[in-house]
Order: structure tokens, then sequence, then C-alpha cells
């Protein structure tokens, strides 16, 4: 290690020796990577993210400078190994008959998630790689490649655990997305205002989400005029991020109210639990809302992004946020 690389390392014990510690999160920089998280007496420990100069990034767990734990691989040519490390190596468990990637699982998370764990978040599968909402008798796991959650419903309410869920998916690389719940109740334009004002998206995000679920006799009752303020709300949004939104809502719930009422050029996110979602344009399927996770101690929705880990991540360059968007000057609600 030459002394350049080593300056960041020497900053950081002194650090670590006047707070009388021997562990902290610091940076670690080699000609050969730079890392982030935990350390300890100079070596990787505890959670942390290597990246390699190969195009090669770790996201997970560390033991005294050796992957140790749940942790999830990323090489440079977009194939994947996830699982449990031990001292510096992975094995793929016996009897699984599947690659990591090659289908893209997400979860949705809202207050109702608590606190999530997101360094040591996986999905239990079978040995197909399938995953099984229940956990049971699924003794293989898949990664969570992406996380929508909750950011604002009306102009009133901001999910209290919206701030720290998205800094947490992007600290540990994980695709992320946000939505905003659709009120009758209030203005659209300053429902609007207020999902910009408090939803941060940048570069590498996936696009909004306007969450459709209005109740079933207000669409009865008022069907043109939620209609007419989806579509306001969603023109608005494309306006500031630059990007078309996606709508999320039930299958049945878009054949009985949505399907042709010029909304059909929207992508879409469908909840639908039990088989594949038969509406238009849908990329992304909700096929449970009673899912386990580890890292979560609650039941929690489970997504399966239509294509594989490099289509999601492709996804993203194409639809998802390009340009970080003009700062917004609408004073937030709380």
């Amino acid at each position: 290690m030459n002394i350049l690389a080593t300056i960041p390392y020497l900053f950081a014990l002194l650090l670590a020796f006047s707070a009388g510690l021997t562990a902290f999160a610091g940076e670690l920089r080699t000609a050969n990577y730079t890392y982030s998280g935990g350390v300890k007496d100079g070596k990787q420990n505890g959670y942390g993210v290597c990246r390699y100069s190969n195009g090669t990034t770790y996201y997970g767990y560390w033991d005294m400078g050796y992957k140790q734990g749940v942790g999830r691989m990323e090489f440079a040519d977009g194939t994947l190994e996830f699982g449990q490390w031990v001292k510096g190596r992975y094995t793929k468990p016996k009897g699984q008959k599947f690659v990591q990637g090659v289908k893209a699982y997400g979860i949705d998370v809202s207050k109702y998630q608590k606190d999530v764990d997101w360094t040591r978040l996986s999905l239990s599968a079978d040995a197909s790689g399938k995953v099984v909402p229940s956990g049971k008798n699924a003794r293989y796991r898949q990664p969570v490649l992406f996380a929508l959650m909750k950011s604002t419903q009306g102009t009133t309410i901001v999910d209290p655990t919206f701030k720290k869920n998205f800094a947490e998916a992007k600290r540990c690389g994980i695709i992320r997305g946000a939505y905003h719940f659709l009120s009758v109740s209030s203005p659209v334009d300053e429902q609007a205002k207020y999902f910009i004002a408090n939803t941060p998206l940048e570069p590498g995000d996936m696009p909004p989400v306007l969450d459709l679920e209005i109740d079933k006799k207000t669409m009865q009752k008022d069907h043109a005029k939620v209609v007419k303020m989806a579509k306001e709300w969603l023109k608005l949004i494309e306006k500031h991020y630059g990007v078309k939104p996606i709508i999320y809502t039930y299958n049945n719930y878009y054949i009985d109210y949505l399907k042709g009422h010029g909304l059909d050029d929207y992508d879409y996110w469908i909840a639908r639990y039990g088989s594949e979602p038969s509406a238009r344009h849908w990329e992304i399927w909700q096929f449970t809302e009673k899912g386990v996770c580890k890292g979560i101690d609650h039941a929690v929705d489970i997504d399966l992004f239509r294509g594989d880990f490099t289509d999601l991540k492709a996804y993203v360059i194409q639809k998802g946020i390009k340009a970080k968007p003009r700062k917004t000057t609408t004073a937030k609600k709380k």
C-alpha cells in the first residue's frame, strides 16, 4: 500500500484512538478497492460496501478483513452471488438449482413494517429459485434487489419510516423507488407538490409511483373525477422529474376502472395474489401481501420484476430518474 492510500486509514485510526474506540465506521482505500463501513484495527469489520477496481461490488458483512455472514457480490458482468460467506469464501448451497439474479425479487414497505434491517434482507426460496412467501420448507435464499416505499399520502401524511428506508436502501445497494397514495380529499396539484417536497429522487432511482386504491364506492360514484385527478398528478410529476411515472393498483381495479380511460400507456405495478397479472404494461407484480423476509419482523409485500436483474438495471437506466430534479421551494408539511 502506498503512502497516499494509507492516509484515510491513518486518519481513521487517529480518530478511534482519541475516542478510545477500536471499531467504527470508516473508509479504506487501496489500489484494488474502496471500502466504506465498519472498520476495526484497520480491517473491514461489521457491515460494509467494497467497490473493486474491476467493477465488482460486495455488499455485506465482514469479520476482521474476511467476508463473513450474509452478503451479495455483484460482478462487473451483471452476475450475482448471494448468501452466507465464511472466511471470505462463498459456497453455493447443496441442491440449489438456480442462479441469483435470474429472477429479480423486491419488496415494498411503509410504517407497517416498522424497523427494517436493510443489511440482512433475504427471501426464502425453493431449489428452483421461486420465492416461497411463507418461508416454510424453503432452505435457499434470494436477495432483495429492489424496494418501493411509501413516501406521502394526500397533503398531510409523510410515512414516518420513509426517510430512513430511502437512505438505507441506497447504502445497501438496493434499487429504490417511492410512491404517493392518491387522496380524493385534497387538491391534486397540492398533492403533487407535497410528494415532490418530501421525495428526493435521484439518478438511479426507479420512476415515481402513483398508488391508486380509492375505495370501490367512491370509484363508482366519482369515477371521472378520480381518473382526472390521477392524470393531472401523473403529468405534474412527469414534468418535475422528467420521467413517466408508474401506476400501482390491483389487477381487477385496472380492468374495472382504469383500462380504456387514457392511462393505458403507463407502466403498471400490479397486485394480484394468485396468477400472473393480466393488465397490460405491467412491469412489477406484487404477488403476496403476507410475505416473510429476513430483516423484517412483520408481514411484507413481495414483488417480482418482469425480467432478470440485468433487465431491471436496464429498465432503471431507460425509464428511471436520469437527472437530479430542480429544487422546489414548497414548504414541507409535518
